[in-house]
């Protein structure tokens, strides 16, 4: 499937589309090894090797991508901290995968979950050239809890440019609006289509520029 900038697709849909590709015989897996090395891909066409890059991911797929993205970054040489959010809880099978394969490169990620231990995670995040966003994908519903909150708004005034995965954390997929607070990424890497929120004006000052990636979903759920 080539990637499409003209359809804007609900979350719904977007769910739908994984099952059929699901059904089809592609791995979620595949789908997550696909996104996250388009990702880790679109960062090496302007990051440096020596300046880190920080990486905030969550305990579901999305952040399984931002997990396996790193991985891609560390095995071509890329200098990564990885940050993994929130009260310890069962990952998604995928990303706890993903998981593993850094902790097997010894680059297991340092666990935030407490509201003052984001300071002291940001004590040299203003070193890194690059913060990666895969918090949150686009199943998230209704405000975050404070913590996460603190954390975004913590990495929004960071000023360090922030890429987001598949849709920026805190950002409502279909309406395009935040959920509180919302991740303001300077550019987001979205998987098969656009989603239906990008289409609301108010979302470009958290979307930032737009980079559609085909990771090899069906075209259509017919």
């Amino acid at each position: 499937m080539e990637a499409r900038s003209d359809i804007f697709v609900s979350v719904a849909r977007m769910r739908a589309l994984e099952e059929k590709a699901v059904k089809s015989g592609i791995a979620i897996s595949a789908l997550m090894e696909s996104a996250g090395k388009h990702v880790a891909d679109e960062v090496m066409k302007s990051a440096e090797t020596v300046k880190p890059i920080s990486v905030f991911c969550g305990y579901g797929n999305n952040g399984g991508d931002g997990m396996c993205a790193a991985r891609h970054l560390i095995e071509n040489g890329y200098a990564v901290k990885i940050f993994l959010a929130g009260k310890p809880k069962p990952f998604s099978p995928q990303a706890r995968a993903c998981y593993d394969k850094l902790v097997d490169l010894n680059h297991k990620p340092q666990t935030i979950s407490a509201q003052d231990e984001i300071e002291k995670a940001f004590g040299n995040i203003g070193e890194s050239q690059l913060i990666i966003d895969a918090l949150f994908g686009i199943g998230i519903r209704g405000p975050l809890d404070d913590f996460y909150q603190k954390l975004i708004t913590r990495i929004n005034s960071s000023g360090v440019p922030v890429i987001a995965v598949d849709i920026p954390s805190g950002l409502d997929a279909d309406s395009g609006r935040p959920l509180g607070a919302a991740i303001k990424a300077h550019k987001t890497i979205t998987f098969g289509y656009p989603k239906a929120g990008f289409n609301n004006p108010e979302a470009k000052a958290y979307v930032g520029e737009l980079v559609i990636a085909d990771i090899g979903l069906p075209k259509s759920i017919q």
